[in-house]
């Protein structure tokens, strides 16, 4: 008994194979067997049959799109006909779980990897021709990842780093656009473009780019950081400080911030502000001898002398041949009466000079 039930399951799920076969046309099974000989190329003519005979089947273009232009590297009519897939049919799966949307974005992955070893390779060269010449390479590879997906924002960042290292203004421009026109984000897209609109005199326009951006992205601390900078080469000295004291509340250990802040008050002869300012830099940056320069800087201005020796006199420490350093030293020396002792710091400075 048990025999006979085991039999009529068998025979009733190879009836239910027969079927399930006999639905899929000639074309498509034609085309399995060829695709499992490596014959792609008479795959391809069935499939393209089918795609007549039964316009509606959406594996149809998907095999042609994977097993096809894929396997021969055709990326554009592999991309065509995954879209077709998606026209037919949105929620269309290929048995084993694979989407058309699945397979664009692994495309896409594939040729912006290849774009970014490109780039990469292009960091490491040495001679300005080799760089160049991989660079180009890189944004070949990048324009076509974007032809595969065009919301990809990694790959609009990294096509515009390239045609910043190529010097091609023009097209960085017209691709940031792009980006910021489609209502898609990337923060070094932004700080690349806005710097270039600024170095071109289009300042206003660099200026409204960036205010407009941190409407929406107000936690982009470095656009906020250029914002400041951009206002401050402007000589719009107090609106950079307001930002800059309110960027400085929000990111109190941010030593960038500080140090901007500690300029804009430098800029505006605050000079005792200034030196606050630069102090906490340098207690977070103790060797930096530019930092040392210019907290000694403001003591100076600000004719604190005592202050101003003990900067300059660290600076030599650091660097015994560094001309600033004696150059303050013996000022300040001077202002404090010690002529003496200033003149042999002065003749020192002459020497180094």
């Amino acid at each position: 008994m048990k025999l006979r039930i085991l039999l009529s399951t068998l025979a009733l799920f190879l009836l239910l194979s027969f079927f399930l076969a006999s639905c899929q046309s000639p074309e498509v099974t034609s085309a399995k067997v060829y695709f499992q000989q490596n014959n792609i190329d008479a795959a391809e003519e069935q499939l393209l049959i089918a795609l007549e005979k039964e316009p509606m089947n959406p594996e149809v273009p998907f095999l042609l799109a994977v097993q096809v232009h894929i396997q021969r590297r055709e990326w554009i009519k592999a991309k065509k006909y995954l879209k077709k897939v998606k026209e037919i049919d949105p929620n269309y799966v290929y048995p084993g779980g694979i989407s058309a949307d699945d397979q664009l974005k692994r495309l896409w992955a594939e040729i912006h990897s290849q774009g970014a070893n490109k780039f990469n390779e292009a960091i490491k060269a040495i001679l300005p021709i080799e760089k160049d010449s991989l660079l180009s390479e890189a944004t070949e590879k990048f324009l076509l990842a974007l032809e595969i997906r065009d919301d990809e924002v990694s790959s609009y960042s990294a096509l515009i780093k390239c045609y910043y290292m190529l010097d091609d203004t023009a097209k960085l421009i017209i691709s940031s656009e792009k980006v910021l026109n489609s209502g898609l984000y990337d923060e070094d897209v932004v700080l690349y473009y806005v710097q270039i609109l600024f170095d071109q005199d289009q300042k206003d326009k660099a200026l409204a780019t960036l205010n407009d951006v941190l409407t929406d992205h107000p936690e982009s601390v470095k656009s906020q950081e250029l914002r400041i900078l951009f206002l401050a080469q402007l000589d719009r000295l107090d609106e950079a400080r307001e930002v800059a004291r309110k960027l400085a509340e929000d990111y109190p250990t941010d030593v960038d911030i500080m140090y901007l802040l500690a300029q804009i008050y430098y800029k505006l002869g605050d000079y005792e502000s200034a030196q606050y300012q630069f102090n906490k830099v340098l207690i977070e940056n103790p060797d930096d001898i530019k930092v040392l320069q210019s907290i000694a800087s403001s003591a100076f201005q600000a004719e604190d002398w005592i202050m101003t020796e003990d900067y300059a006199r660290r600076m030599i420490e650091l660097d015994p041949e560094y001309v600033f350093g004696y150059t303050l030293l013996w000022k300040s020396l001077y202002n404090q009466g010690r002529k003496d002792e200033a003149e042999e710091y002065r003749q020192i400075e002459k020497s180094l000079r």
